[in-house]
Order: structure tokens, then C-alpha cells, then sequence
């Protein structure tokens, strides 16, 4: 099955293992995401590979051939395999060391969403080895953190009524956490969560309108805390469903709890600790002809070289790479000062880097012009990523560099996708144009 549109899809899905009905039902959900599902014949380019062993007699060494394979086929990809509730821990073992494991029964929200999560961190650290090339190419010297992953003791928080889930928990993360606490409600979650640093959180629902739900949703919206993972134990594999339209992220199966918590828990916080350190790398590069000192985005000198590689990238993978093109004018918003001046400027193109992601690479390339690409995302994406800067920046006031006079800034912006098989140059003149189309104030895509 090769679905038409998947080049243009966000990823590419290989699917290896089931019959055509579980693949048509899949790829209906999966288009609903905007991902393309393909079979294993079409696995070049794949962005994760799932292994669908649901219903079948489990093999260890049947899976290590599929999955190896599949990374034949697609070196960059990740592999999921699907598996029944009712497997034994033995053959999960088995299996988690040829890929992740999903319980999945009929309602693949749940898988979608962990997609979600592995193409976010596989983004991250495409764009961490790349700017790490760039910045070695680069015949200047250049400043940037050590990217590695800390390997403290953990602290683990466990969230909800006492009952045998509760207990299992414990027991599973008692061998491997430095210390584990336990809480009976929302509100004591958020008082611990404020008073003390977790790595990891287990919180027990009893119900979709559980307070817990809301806790985690106002977890991730958190600057400090979003990065945390919480994992959901349920006794249903299609309570994912509901429980991902709630704001939950990661699952497990309360009868797996005894067995896969702690191996879990591992994998989910040494992945957020890598996280922070490869976006640490990305927010903190600089160095001379890197940055711009003023505004702080990346210098013409450096667009060209990571761009180039940022291009070549989504060439070899299918990926969409859009653009974003941001023109600020100043107004003085007081008397006295004729000509604003550029601090205003300077002062607003600074909450560019704070409001796009850290894979995002921001760049002036004029005095007041600011290009943003923005890697694996399609144009409908990157149009509310500029609705979003100009709203932040709009809706902001700057002072001059005395502090007697006010400044707003207003923001003309352009989304759109870069062509394929287009350079650098050729990618930011097209950007330009896109912007100089549209009349000054209006939102723009191409």
C-alpha cells in the first residue's frame, strides 16, 4: 500500500506484520494525524517502522529479523512493535530488545501519540547532529555545552488512591529510585511537585474527569516542568483513546506495572535528560560570526553553511522544511525621539528564539528581516508558528534605551514551503518573494 500524498505527509510509517484489515484501519487514523502509512515495500525513507505482532505466536529471533531489516531499509528509523495485553513478561523482555512495545487492541490513539513523541525527539536530534557539523565547519571560534545525558539517581513521584496499582508501583521503582513519593490527590501532586524535583511522575486516574488530568495537562504547558514524563497505568489498552483527547502522553497497562514500570521509567527519563541537553546545545551555540550579538539569531555567515545542510537533509528524507519571513517595524508609542531605535527592534527579535522551538533556526538576514526555518513541518504548521510570533511580539511594549520612551512593533509575515531540491540562496529568495506578494500587514502563505 503507497498512499499517494506521502511525500508530502509529516512522516512516513512502515508497517510490517498484519493483515490488510488492520492496515487499512491503521492508515485511515494515521492520514487523520497527517502521517502516511506504507508497507514494508515501501520502507526507504521510513520515519519509524511498526511491527505488528498482535494475534500472532510470539518470536524473539522472527522479530529481530523484521526489525533489522527495517533498519536496513530505513537506518533512521525507529521501531515499534505492537503486541496483545495478555502477553507474558517473558516474551516482553524479550521483544523490548528489538524495539519499543505498544499494547494496542482497536483504537490506535495511543500509538499515534507516542509517534508523536518519537518524531519530536528524533527532530531534536537531527538538528543537534547537524548544528554540531555546522559548527565544526565553521573556521571560528565557537562556544557551546557538552551534550550527554546525567546519569543521577531518580526521584519519582506516584500520584492517586492507594489500591494495588499504587502498591505495584512502588514495588517496581523501589530498586531503582533514590527516593519514590507518594500522594493521594492533584493537590498534594502540585505542592510536591512545587517543593521538590521529579524525574518521572506515575499518576493514577480513576477517571477521565480525574483532577489528575488536569494537573498534567498544566504539567506540560509548564516551561519548568513540561519536559517531565507521566506515565498513565490503565486496565484498558482503548482507555488510551480518551485519555490522550485529556492530555495524557505515555501508558502502561496496570497488569504490566510489576513487570515493565521500572525498565520504563528508566527509558522515559534518561530520554528527557537527553532531551534537555540537546536542547541546551541548541539555545546556548555561540560564538564568533554565529550570532548576531544585537538580536541574538543566527548570523548570514551561519544560515549559509546549516542551511545548506538543513536543505540537503530534507531532500534526502522527503521532509517538508518551511519558512517563516519576519519584517518588525517600530513605532514610538511616546513624543520626543524621532526615529525609534533599534533596541526596540533588538528587544523583539529576541522573543523570536523564545517563542519558536529549539530545532527551529532563526537567522537575520536584513536589519529588521528575520527568517525562521522550521525543519519536518508542513505550511499549515508553520503559519500558526507566525501567528504566534506576531501575536507575542505585538501584544508586547519595549522601552527605549533611557527608558522615557515606549515602542510597539508591529510584524509583516510570510509562511511557506520550501520546493524541493531548491539551495539556500534560493530557498530564502523564494521566502522573500512569498513575503513581498501580500500587502504589508496582512497574514501571508504561499
Amino acid at each position: 500500500m503507497q498512499d499517494k500524498n506521502s511525500a508530502f505527509s509529516i512522516a512516513r510509517i512502515a508497517y510490517v506484520g498484519g493483515d490488510k484489515e488492520a492496515l487499512e484501519a491503521l492508515a485511515s487514523a494515521f492520514a487523520d494525524a497527517g502521517y502516511s502509512l506504507v508497507s514494508h515495500e515501501d520502507a526507504q525513507k521510513a520515519d519509524i517502522g511498526l511491527i505488528d505482532l498482535r494475534g500472532k505466536q510470539l518470536s524473539s529471533k522472527k522479530a529481530q529479523a523484521v526489525a533489522g531489516q527495517l533498519r536496513k531499509s530505513s537506518p533512521d528509523s525507529s521501531i515499534l512493535i505492537l503486541i496483545d495485553p495478555y502477553i507474558d513478561a517473558t516474551a516482553r523482555k524479550a521483544l523490548r530488545r528489538h524495539g519499543e512495545l505498544v499494547t494496542i487492541l482497536t483504537k490506535p490513539e495511543g500509538l499515534i501519540e507516542r509517534c508523536r513523541q518519537i518524531l519530536r525527539l528524533r527532530n531534536i536530534a537531527e538538528e543537534t547532529g547537524e548544528r554540531l557539523k555546522s559548527l565544526a565547519t565553521l573556521s571560528r571560534l565557537n562556544e557551546f555545552p557538552p551534550i550527554a545525558a546525567p546519569s543521577t539517581p531518580l526521584r519519582v513521584l506516584i500520584a492517586g488512591e492507594a489500591g494495588p496499582t499504587a502498591l505495584a508501583a512502588i514495588n517496581a521503582l523501589k530498586p531503582i529510585s533514590e527516593q519514590c513519593v507518594c500522594v493521594f490527590s492533584a493537590g498534594q501532586a502540585l505542592r510536591a511537585i512545587e517543593n521538590s524535583k521529579f524525574d518521572c511522575a506515575v499518576f493514577l486516574p480513576t477517571r477521565e474527569n480525574d483532577p489528575l488530568m488536569s494537573l498534567a495537562r498544566a504539567l506540560r504547558r509548564h516551561p519548568k516542568h513540561a519536559s517531565m514524563p507521566i506515565i498513565f497505568p490503565l486496565p484498558d489498552p482503548d482507555d488510551m483513546a480518551v485519555f490522550v483527547e485529556r492530555g495524557a502522553s505515555d501508558f502502561i497497562l496496570t497488569d504490566h506495572v510489576a513487570a515493565d514500570l521500572a525498565p520504563k521509567v528508566q527509558l522515559a527519563t534518561r530520554r528527557t535528560r537527553l532531551l534537555k541537553s540537546m536542547r541546551r546545545f541548541l539555545n546556548s551555540c555561540v560564538g564568533e560570526g554565529v550570532r548576531d550579538a544585537a538580536s541574538g539569531a543566527f548570523t548570514t555567515n551561519f544560515l549559509t553553511e546549516h542551511g545548506s545542510r538543513i536543505c540537503a537533509r530534507a531532500d534526502q528524507t522527503d521532509h517538508q522544511l518551511s519558512m517563516i519571513v519576519l519584517r518588525l517595524y517600530s513605532s514610538a508609542k511616546g513624543s520626543g525621539e524621532p526615529e525609534p531605535g533599534r533596541r526596540a527592534l533588538h528587544q523583539a527579535a529576541r522573543l523570536i528564539n523564545r517563542v519558536t522551538r529549539a530545532e527551529d533556526l532563526v537567522a537575520r538576514i536584513a536589519n529588521d528581516t528575520f527568517l525562521v526555518l522550521a525543519p519536518a513541518t508542513n505550511e499549515g504548521e508553520a503559519t500558526k508558528t507566525a501567528l504566534r510570533i506576531q501575536g507575542v511580539i505585538e501584544n508586547t511594549v519595549f522601552r527605549s534605551a533611557n527608558d522615557e520612551l515606549l515602542y510597539g512593533i508591529e510584524v509583516d509575515i510570510a509562511a511557506c514551503t520550501r520546493p524541493q531540491g531548491l539551495c539556500i540562496e534560493e530557498s530564502v529568495a523564494f521566502a522573500l518573494a512569498t513575503l513581498r506578494e501580500y500587502p504589508s500587514g496582512q497574514v501571508q502563505s504561499s
